[in-house]
């Protein structure tokens, strides 16, 4: 299969993985008013899709590969299949969360194991435009299952557009299993070995906690933001699904595809997300607090373009770091496993805040969210792409 086609299906495995945390923001008021939900409580079903990570992507990453990418994969697929199966026959809220926690390992496998597989192609350039586009996987999917969420509300109901958003996996999992992996660039090692080689990696740290504080913020924004338009903007909850898909899809090229040509044009990593880190804290708190159409549309097409960028800059920099002789899969573990334990507990802190101060208290939490990225991105790193 030409290594084309092959980027395809991982980017849509990718794509179906993060419309599970997409199709949760249209169905918000479904499910508070079917399950009897606070906002935290909600807050705690959006973040439960990356548990598993959040726990155990490091070692999960080193397992993949070990076990082998295709066979991760295959796996991660079942898992989503037979979570959402629970989450969407669910008749009593525990078993949401059940659901999502089973569909949460599912999504760790894939966003573990795609990435490692595309940076194992022998083309450096293939790869780095591979890397590229996967950059652009979380908005893009989160807009898709944002919209494929919202008509499905508007037209059948909850359990529909939680079928919906799976069907996609079902499609590509016996493409993907038909593929052969790369072969790996790095010696198997064992799951000590692996694990303490990236957490000694100072440039892997750095990266990770920045896109940690970057990815709590945004799974929080996303999951409340078509509530928060149709309260603020007085529209509805498809418009609403319309405006942030739109916007999401476009902006996050456009910003993914300017950092990928800044990177190659030498320009260091963390000049691109000191530029941009500050930029989503200011248009999240102005977009969640504002009530004028044309001002929230052009805060939030400023914050899918810093959105695309600040993920673009991040996985691109991890393939130059595996070449210190780590392991790929390892190091997307690690990256996955610090963003979830911040997507675990920055939207049900968010939720709560609501619950208590409104959308304004969800401004504060998430733009101080983007404000640690940033302190974050401001130490300085031996690698030579991420330092100045």
């Amino acid at each position: 299969m030409p290594p084309i086609f092959a980027i395809c299906i991982l980017y849509g495995l990718g794509l179906t993985a993060s419309m599970q945390v997409g199709l949760i923001g249209p169905i918000a008021p479904d499910l508070r008013a079917g399950f009897g939900l606070s906002q935290a409580e909600f807050g705690l079903v959006a973040s439960l899709i990356t548990a598993a990570g959040a726990l155990t992507a490091i070692p999960a990453g080193v397992w993949a590969a070990r076990a082998g990418l295709r066979t991760s994969l295959i796996l991660g697929c079942v898992m989503m299949i037979i979570g959402a199966t629970i989450f969407a026959t669910a008749d009593v809220a525990v078993m949401l969360y059940i659901g999502r926690l089973v569909t949460s390992i599912g999504y760790l496998l894939i966003v573990v194991g795609a990435p490692s597989w595309m940076a194992g192609f022998d083309n450096p350039k293939l790869v780095a435009m591979a890397m590229s586009i996967w950059g652009t996987f979380i908005p893009v999917g989160i807009a898709m299952g944002n919209w494929v969420s919202a008509a499905m509300v508007v037209w059948l109901d909850w359990r529909m557009a939680v079928a919906a958003c799976t069907l996609p996996v079902v499609i590509l999992l016996p493409l993907m299993a038909a593929m052969t992996p790369p072969a790996p660039s790095t010696t198997r090692k064992s799951m000590l070995v692996g694990v303490m080689g990236v957490l000694k990696s100072r440039a892997a740290l750095k990266v990770s906690l920045t896109f940690a504080a970057f990815a709590g913020a945004t799974s929080a924004a996303l999951a409340f933001m078509p509530a928060m338009l149709a309260d603020n903007l007085d529209i509805g909850i498809a418009p609403a699904a319309g405006i942030i898909g739109t916007t999401a899809i476009v902006g996050n090229i456009v910003g993914s595809i300017g950092a990928g040509m800044a990177l190659g044009r030498n320009i260091a990593g963390r000049a691109i997300l000191m530029l941009f880190l500050p930029l989503m804290a200011l248009a999240i708190a102005t977009l969640f607090i504002s009530t004028y159409v044309p001002l929230s549309i052009a805060v939030l097409i400023v914050f899918n373009i810093s959105q695309g960028a600040v993920a673009g800059t991040c996985f691109a920099l991890l393939p130059g770091i595996a070449k210190g002789g780590l392991s790929m899969p390892a190091l997307q573990g690690m990256l996955a496993q610090f963003a979830e334990i911040f997507v675990v507990i920055v939207p049900p802190i968010t939720g709560a805040m609501i619950d208590h101060n409104g959308w304004s208290g969800a401004a504060g939490v998430l733009a101080g969210c983007y404000f640690v990225g940033f302190l974050i991105s401001l130490g300085k790193s031996k690698d030579r792409r991420f330092a100045p």
